[in-house]
């Protein structure tokens, strides 16, 4: 029996993934599930680049906005839930679309990670909380930055995914449940990838980035939670409470890196993947149609 056929769109921030996979929903009759670490998260919006209420009523999207800060999400809860959402989908006869740029999130569900939880060990409380998140972000930077200066989160975040082997390929998977298909959207050159973060920087500070996390900062301990981890809130944070003015350059420049290690991780582990440059929408639809067929 054949398994059911989904598509993954994987790339670096800023390269239109979202806009793509509205595309491609429109095009083939599918939904689309977010596979953004952050954009999970009802209160964070400008600074996760979250879907604008234009984008969301041009498709079925799900996992935007569904959880509060307070809520524990996770790799497992991702892979978990998605499935529930997939079976869904493929009920209602539609195409199911992963989108994000948590390329982990996303391989563990094509690949089918074993992420059952083993037996607690304590096994890295010795480490130092740096050594902790030097040895997660091996794993997952994401991850090892979500539990930044929490020791115990990094000890147990380390002691699941190093106990998964998932960095081994072939002891981290089981028998993958779907056929995928994986679309990598980036741009022409580097410099090009990089002149578009800039600018959507100074986009999101331009369209209320600087009162959106002043008004996370009157909520109670909202600096402890993960989603508050993701790149620029804490720099914001920090220009609200010292009144001085944003170092955009700072976020400009972790966006960049991070972008630089999507596409080095995605090029890492798959061989056979579509390229979207955001010039070769109809080749890519073609060769999607005939994939399906």
């Amino acid at each position: 029996m054949s398994k059911p056929k989904i598509i993954s769109i994987l790339g670096p921030t800023a390269t239109n993934k979202t806009s793509l996979a509205i595309k491609l929903a429109n095009d083939l009759n599918g939904e689309i599930i977010n596979a953004d670490a952050f954009q999970i998260y009802k209160e964070l919006n400008i600074g996760v680049n979250k879907p604008t209420f234009c984008q969301l009523a041009k498709a079925k999207f799900h996992l935007v906005g569904e959880i509060s800060l307070f809520d524990e999400w996770d790799i497992k809860k991702f892979q978990d839930k998605t499935n529930k959402i997939i079976e869904e989908i493929l009920k209602r006869k539609r195409l199911p679309i992963i989108c994000g740029g948590s390329s982990l999130y996303v391989d563990a569900l094509i690949q089918n990670y074993d992420l059952s939880m083993p037996k607690r060990s304590n096994k890295f409380e010795n480490l130092s909380t740096d050594e902790l998140y030097k040895e997660l972000s091996k794993y997952s930077i994401e991850e090892a930055r979500k539990n930044k200066n929490n020791h115990k989160r990094l000890a147990r975040a380390l002691e699941i995914y190093s106990t998964s082997n998932l960095d081994a390929p072939m002891k981290q998977k089981k028998n993958p449940k779907y056929e995928y298909k994986v679309i990598l959207t980036n741009c022409v050159s580097r410099e090009e990838l990089y002149k578009k973060i800039n600018n959507r920087v100074d986009q999101m500070i331009e369209h209320g980035w600087l009162n959106e996390v002043k008004q996370l900062l009157k909520i109670k301990n909202i600096e402890l939670t993960n989603g508050f981890k993701a790149i620029g809130y804490k720099d914001i944070a920090t220009a609200i409470k010292t009144k001085t003015a944003i170092n955009t350059d700072k976020i400009k420049q972790n966006t960049r890196r991070y972008a630089k290690r999507q596409i080095t991780w995605i090029k890492n582990h798959y061989d056979d993947f579509l390229l979207y440059d955001q010039n070769n929408y109809s080749n890519l639809l073609k060769q999607i149609k005939l994939w399906i067929k």
